[in-house]
């Protein structure tokens, strides 16, 4: 039997510029329980192995490496569930990418007691701030909310993707996820399904103690990509799309109500990016999720081309 409490997960790629802040974050949990970091590495071009490999040397007992030669992600192999699923110990999960970083030493210590606590929990978070990818502040967190609160999946699902939490905040229980269901898949996007699966377990629990920071834009990051790229972008919400269809037929149309009006937020995004004003002038349900999207100040910046809509 291992140990460990806590298995933490690292995905790095060319990082070599936050790795070892991030890597500092894992060094200086201060807890009364001990815990392993697994940190993949996906075969990174500049010094990011170097920078893991000098971490592991100096701390043998909570650094466990897969270093890769070539890249996975681009081979299309799944790299959480063939080579970091299978290395977790312990009771827990926590998760931090190497453009990411924890900025609190309680911060697993405080997810732990909560979850022994609360067994019906299924995901504990926190806040995260915003930063640029330079590490200056934006003065940005992702919840406004200073209160502990409790998430049910009909909240995730009704809000947008990135609402409420951020992945580097995430603790799950290691039983409930040994590798991905592919029931929520969504082409590519990892932490929005997480958190809507997890949600259909049990309730996720938000501490409002801002405990770690998500780098915006940071190079070669899966956001900077996304909006380089309009095509990217529309195959993105597409793939959210198809994800919340197959959530539904595997949920048994349990949350449908919540599901319809989610896939009508994505599809008014999508006409939108596509000049599609016509169809969505037709679809009453896209208009309406539109301009809630307007209303809440979360929808897509594309302020002009709504205008364009409305005056037809």
């Amino acid at each position: 039997m291992s140990d460990y409490l806590v298995t933490v997960l690292c995905l790095s790629y060319n990082h070599e510029k936050y790795i070892r802040t991030t890597l500092e974050g894992f060094v200086n949990q201060k807890t009364t329980f001990r815990f392993k970091v697994v940190v993949h590495d996906d075969a990174s071009t500049d010094g990011s192995q170097d920078i893991i490999r000098e971490y592991a040397e100096k701390y043998p007992d909570m650094f466990d490496l897969v270093l890769q030669e070539e890249n996975k992600y681009q081979q299309g192999i799944d790299f959480e569930d063939e080579y970091m699923f299978p290395r977790v110990e312990g009771k827990y999960v926590a998760v931090c990418e190497g453009d990411d970083y924890w900025t609190d030493p309680e911060k697993l210590q405080l997810q732990v007691d909560y979850m022994e606590k609360h067994p019906d929990c299924s995901l504990c978070v926190h806040n995260t701030d915003k930063i640029a990818e330079d590490g200056s502040s934006l003065g940005l967190n992702f919840n406004k909310s200073k209160k502990e609160k409790d998430y049910t999946v009909n909240d995730i699902i009704l809000a947008e993707p990135n609402s409420y939490f951020h992945f580097s905040s995430f603790m799950w229980r290691a039983e409930t996820m040994k590798r991905k269901n592919e029931a929520f898949s969504m082409g590519g996007i990892g932490d929005y399904p997480m958190k809507l699966y997890f949600g259909t377990l049990g309730y996720i629990h938000y501490i409002p103690r801002t405990m770690s920071c998500y780098r915006m834009n940071a190079v070669g990051s899966w956001s900077s990509m996304m909006n380089s790229d309009n095509r990217k972008r529309i195959a993105q919400h597409n793939s959210i799309i198809s994800g919340f269809r197959s959530i539904d037929e595997y949920t048994g149309h349990k949350y449908s109500p919540a599901i319809k009006k989610a896939i009508a937020r994505e599809s008014a995004k999508v006409m939108v990016m596509e000049k599609n004003y016509g169809a969505l002038l037709k679809s009453p349900g896209c208009m309406a999720a539109l301009l809630k999207m307007l209303a809440d100040k979360t929808a897509v910046t594309v302020s002009e081309k709504v205008q364009a809509v409305r005056s037809r």
